[in-house]
């Protein structure tokens, strides 16, 4: 009789592999409905445009170069030791599918919206993100990843409130003032922070490197509907 002995780690990994597709349709659906809510289209349509984010999320724009930190490198050679003194490069890039579509998006709404309803909700989400925003060595700038979303959704319901607006409103003020005001709050007011990062490329919308924008928008849309 052969016998044979499973690691414990294989039924973790194989109910993992099995959810991974089913939370990635999960995912696809919740990101085309909330499209299809703020831009007022079809789900076919908000998933054309869900499609054009993906691809573009591997897409980074090249903007400018500065110079970092100063690095200094010890080399020993027959017994001497050598130092040698380099700054690294830093290079900050946008990224197509995680900063530029979702702000095409927002600059449409903005012609949709009561601008002074959106200037409150987007100053609101800008401060507490900014606040929020920490500038991590060799990460970048992070922020707690519900913080954005969840502002500009209850700031966008406040708003709508103040101004007497209706609350079909708020998804989109969501939408608009999660992706703007993360993105200047979280990424544009820290580029002061540069140097405390390291080198390398940062990326303004890419996951990983700052927070992603487009999430953020996304998950404001959600939460916004939520509260209505």
């Amino acid at each position: 009789m052969r016998e044979y002995l499973f690691p414990p780690l294989i039924l973790p990994l194989f109910i993992v592999i099995i959810l991974l597709p089913f939370f990635a349709i999960l995912f696809a659906f919740g990101a085309t409905s909330a499209l299809s809510i703020v831009l007022g289209m079809s789900v076919n349509e908000a998933m054309i445009i869900f499609t054009m984010i993906v691809i573009g999320s591997l897409i980074n724009i090249p903007v400018y170069e500065k110079a970092g930190r100063i690095v200094e490198r010890r080399f020993s050679f027959f017994g001497l030791i050598y130092s040698v003194r380099r700054r690294e490069k830093i290079v900050v890039a946008v990224n197509v599918g995680g900063c530029l579509i979702p702000s095409f998006i927002s600059l449409k709404l903005l012609s949709e919206v009561d601008l002074s309803a959106f200037l409150l909700a987007f100053f609101i989400t800008s401060a507490v993100t900014y606040m929020a925003a920490k500038p991590v060595p060799g990460v970048g700038i992070t922020v707690p990843m519900l913080i954005p979303p969840l502002t500009s959704a209850l700031a966008s319901y406040l708003s709508v409130l103040l101004f007497s607006l209706p609350l079909m409103d708020v998804p989109r003020l969501a939408f608009a003032s999660g992706v703007l005001g993360s993105l200047f709050g979280a990424d544009v007011f820290h580029l002061k922070d540069l140097e405390k990062i390291g080198s390398g490329v940062v990326s303004i919308g890419g996951a990983g490197t700052f927070d992603g924008i487009f999430l953020t928008g996304l998950f404001s849309v959600l939460f916004a509907v939520w509260l209505m």
